[in-house]
């Protein structure tokens, strides 16, 4: 019987002190939570709205491609004629005032009657006189046709160019097609060279021209000319 009342005290007190372990561990735990300042919940309260506010307001992150795409855009910078040349005939003559109001440095050499066959020799002179740009654009065919090596010999002496822009022509003569499929032809063996179609882009807009379907009326010269620019800005 002794033996059974020692077992049972023993048994008792182990669960007691058990039960005060339970306690003196939860009444510090408690007493862990409770230590930390009014201030320093506010702190933590106000760096958790901070974060919200960071992850609400903040700029959705932009891809490469989006970066690449501004960067670009930011390099490219508005035309003033600056380095363009232009060499034509009396048609270009008439566009010109519509050419500088919008790029006042371009040099346009216009003049009545200009044959294809002379446009190596105006562009060398204006090279000596320092006027040649390394952006050309060349506006002949109005006053007859000319071979395939006139035009071809033109855009070799300008192989350093960075752009040449040859445009085709309207006019009611016999010679139209023939000098447009000309200027087609050659130019495609040019990497630097474009042809800048007025021909197909002028089709259906006859109030455009004066009445002998070449030379153009103010809003004729004012398309033409943002053509040109289009064409130029273009990579």
């Amino acid at each position: 019987m002794k033996k059974r009342k020692g077992m049972r005290k023993r048994h008792v007190w182990k669960i007691w002190v058990f039960a005060i372990l339970i306690f003196v561990v939860g009444f510090l735990d408690l007493r862990a939570e409770t230590s930390e300042t009014p201030e320093k919940i506010e702190v933590k309260g106000q760096q958790s709205e901070s974060h919200q506010y960071d992850a609400i307001h903040s700029p959705p992150p932009q891809n490469a491609e989006m970066i690449s795409n501004e960067t670009e855009i930011k390099k490219v910078e508005p035309l003033d004629g600056e380095g363009i040349t232009v060499i034509g005939d009396s048609v270009m003559m008439g566009i010109e005032p519509y050419l500088k109001e919008k790029l006042p440095k371009i040099t346009v050499n216009g003049k009545v009657g200009r044959q294809m066959s002379q446009a190596k020799d105006v562009a060398n002179e204006l090279g000596k006189q320092g006027k040649f740009g390394d952006h050309i654009i060349i506006e002949l065919g109005t006053n007859g046709p000319f071979n395939k090596d006139h035009l071809r010999n033109l855009l070799t002496s300008l192989s350093e160019a960075k752009k040449v822009l040859v445009v085709t022509t309207r006019v009611p003569k016999g010679w139209q097609e023939t000098v447009n499929s000309t200027i087609k032809e050659v130019v495609s063996e040019f990497s630097n060279a474009k042809v800048v179609d007025w021909y197909a882009t002028s089709e259906g807009k006859g109030d455009y021209f004066y009445k002998d379907g070449v030379h153009l009326k103010p809003d004729g010269s004012r398309y033409y000319a943002s053509l040109l620019i289009e064409a130029l800005q273009e990579k």
